[in-house]
């Protein structure tokens, strides 16, 4: 399935910042400013929707392991429904700098999450106190809440979707000092700073609901 303009232009898809808050580096995306915002080209926002599509479907087929990560709040439930159903770990939270660089650190607490979900299940659980029982729950909700989404996480993602390549500055920085041991797609608003490769960048409204759900699901699914 392609994407069409229209459908690009239902889910305001190609709506940018405001004139004074975009940047230049993204304005050969631009078709016109009106009345101070920025409007995307839609078959640009196509084309990159295609690319970058291309490359999960590849990257699926292939076995590797996908991160998708979004701390926007308004998108938090539904990026962990939308990553259950599509097979994709995510991090919808608070994501932790270093995460892809010392990734070894993190997975020890990945590994431990998963232990004390086993230990949740197990006879000697059930022989704790209430109270016992309480405070330990309480200690696995509070680590589980951020790294929920990657507990089947093997090894260090090989491909990495980040929403709002400005909001996740730190992350973008990891990214680059991983070069050629992963891949990323990074999704943008038209505030970007950066230079990226084409590729492996899509420009488009990341302040909607309803575009952010738009692009996500037709990349994933």
């Amino acid at each position: 399935m392609t994407v069409s303009v229209n459908q690009i232009v239902e889910a305001q898809a190609h709506i940018g910042t405001l004139k004074n808050e975009a940047h230049p580096k993204t304005s050969k995306y631009w078709s016109e400013v009106t009345n101070g915002v920025v409007v995307i080209n839609p078959e640009s926002v196509a084309q990159q929707l295609e690319d970058a599509k291309a490359t999960i479907q590849k990257a699926k087929a292939a076995g590797k392991e996908i991160l998708v990560v979004c701390e926007k709040k308004m998108y938090a439930a539904e990026l962990e429904a939308l990553a259950k159903k599509t097979g994709v770990s995510y991090l919808n939270y608070k994501v932790s700098g270093g995460f892809l660089t010392n990734f070894d650190t993190f997975k020890k607490r990945i590994d431990s999450i998963n232990e004390m979900a086993s230990f949740m299940e197990s006879e000697a659980y059930a022989a704790l106190t209430k109270k016992e029982q309480l405070v330990y729950k309480r200690n696995f909700d509070r680590a589980n809440k951020v790294y929920k989404g990657v507990t089947n996480l093997k090894k260090r993602p090989e491909l990495v979707i980040v929403v709002d390549g400005t909001m996740l500055s730190t992350l973008i920085d990891e990214v680059e000092n991983l070069k050629g041991k992963l891949e990323a797609i990074v999704i943008a608003g038209t505030n970007f700073s950066r230079y990226w490769p084409e590729n492996e960048l899509v420009v488009t409204n990341i302040n909607s609901y309803t575009s952010i759900d738009f692009v996500l699901n037709y990349l994933l699914s």
